[in-house]
């Protein structure tokens, strides 16, 4: 996404949805007064953007430059001149992939906040004018009218009279904001979309890190803005040297790797099995061998130079859901604003909550987690071990939940990751819904996938 960034990136952002998202431009336009914005130039654009929407009943998108045009050839103001020109520059070539990345809810959020907060201080100035005149009368009837600009969370709504929120509400991507390939992406169906809250349970050593980077990877290479969160299941080196097999294709070490083709469920005895080939590698995994494969996704996948994964690693029991929403505003300030959030693992986050003990702090956790999923409407994943008698379960179940089974009632979705010891030497795993917050669902119906691990991906094929 390459927009100029200057001192408000909030302003830019709610700009760029005005003019690539129609969600985000109706709603706007339904509370649109002059001068929203604190500078000329963005209230300029974004009348523009509403009177196209009144008009056409959309977003202006590419658009938008020829209103630009049309305007700098009858206007003398070179200043604003240039800096719509440098912003409109920004979005050039990038329309498309900009409407498809906006995260309509949250920018609707953040103009509601940003409209008040520039009401407010128009209000402050205008109480200091009349205090200074001692024109208390005036200065309490400006406090008394003084009304918010209601848009986005907390906006009441009449349910018949809502056209731009039930647009908005038929609009979510059918597949999620993650696609899956094959019958996984079938079962998984759209659970990983925004404003959704996932969970992976299985007991230790059954590849949740493995499962909670390959949804992130996956995300990345859809040009999805991806927050990964290492809490300390593993170093940076260690998660660096996985994604580094991902990214270059190419195992660690020299060996000999199973490289699945296809993958058949036997009907005889409700078995699955593997065709694969086998693949040879002699020489060892080279840092420029990854720096090479990220120069590959970058052109052929993710085609910008943009940041699209973000990676911090954390000691164990040290990273707090708090530390994780301060780094997300953070990212938010500097322009960059995460589409999925993945945590590994939930179970070794500070749990550290004053007054707070036990369980209530595993749940206050899994809360706080499924808050962030609404607060950034973003799509939060992350895993859990399960109780000791899943060791032997072939399905988990919700009665294999560990710890405090109130983390079921806060996610939209809970998967279990299923495996005996035979799959676990064919390298296949089977999926199954634990819990699905809407949807149609049961728990005994599993999707089984075939991966290689010494290539870091582990559904590679996947079969009903």
């Amino acid at each position: 996404m390459k927009i100029h960034k200057g001192e408000n990136a909030t302003e830019r952002m709610i700009l760029t949805g005005l003019i690539v998202d129609p969600i985000v431009c109706g709603r706007v336009a339904s509370k649109w007064t002059n001068n929203l914005f604190r500078s000329k130039w963005a209230n300029l654009i974004a009348s523009w953007c509403v009177s196209y929407h009144t008009k056409y009943g959309k977003s202006p998108g590419k658009n938008i430059e020829a209103q630009f045009r049309s305007w700098s050839e009858k206007t003398k103001d070179k200043d604003t001149i240039s800096i719509v020109e440098k912003f409109l520059s920004g979005l050039s070539e990038e329309y498309v992939n900009l409407k498809r990345e906006s995260n309509t809810d949250y920018i609707l959020d953040k103009a509601g906040q940003h409209f008040s907060q520039v009401r407010i201080e128009r209000l402050k100035d205008e109480l200091d004018n009349d205090l200074t005149t001692n024109d208390i009368d005036r200065a309490l009837t400006r406090i008394q009218t003084f009304d918010q600009v209601k848009i986005g969370a907390g906006e009441a709504i009449d349910i018949f009279h809502a056209k731009e929120q039930y647009k908005e509400a038929f609009s979510e991507e059918p597949d999620g904001i993650i696609k899956f390939p094959g019958l996984l992406g079938k079962f998984f169906g759209n659970q990983f979309g925004r404003d959704c809250f996932i969970g992976f349970c299985a007991p230790e050593g059954r590849g949740k890190s493995f499962i909670l980077l390959d949804v992130a990877f996956r995300a990345a290479m859809q040009r999805r803005r991806v927050a990964f969160f290492e809490a300390g299941d593993m170093s940076q080196n260690q998660i660096l040297r996985r994604l580094g097999t991902r990214i270059s294709n190419r195992p660690v070490y020299p060996c000999t790797v199973n490289y699945p083709l296809a993958i058949r469920k036997l009907k005889k005895d409700d078995k699955f099995v593997v065709d694969s080939k086998e693949k040879i590698y002699k020489v060892s995994l080279d840092w420029r061998d990854i720096l090479k494969g990220c120069k590959i996704l970058r052109k052929t996948k993710i085609r910008s130079t943009e940041p699209y994964f973000k990676l911090t690693c954390h000691p164990n029991s040290t990273l707090h859901v708090k530390h994780i929403e301060t780094q997300l505003k953070e990212w938010e300030r500097e322009g960059w604003l995460a589409d999925v959030v993945v945590i590994d693992y939930s179970d070794i986050l500070d749990m550290n909550y004053p007054k707070l003990e036990g369980r209530d702090r595993i749940d206050r956790v899994w809360r706080d987690l499924r808050r962030l999923s609404q607060q950034f409407h973003c799509l939060v994943v992350t895993a859990t071990q399960t109780n000791r008698e899943s060791y032997d379960a072939k399905i988990i179940t919700r009665k294999h939940s560990s710890e405090d089974k109130r983390k079921l009632a806060h996610v939209t979705g809970m998967i279990g990751i299923n495996q005996t010891e035979e799959e676990k030497k064919q390298q296949i795993m089977r999926f199954n819904w634990i819990k699905v917050r809407d949807g149609k669902y049961f728990e005994s119906k599993c999707v089984a996938v075939a991966g290689c691990l010494e290539l870091g991906n582990v559904a590679i094929r996947s079969t009903m």
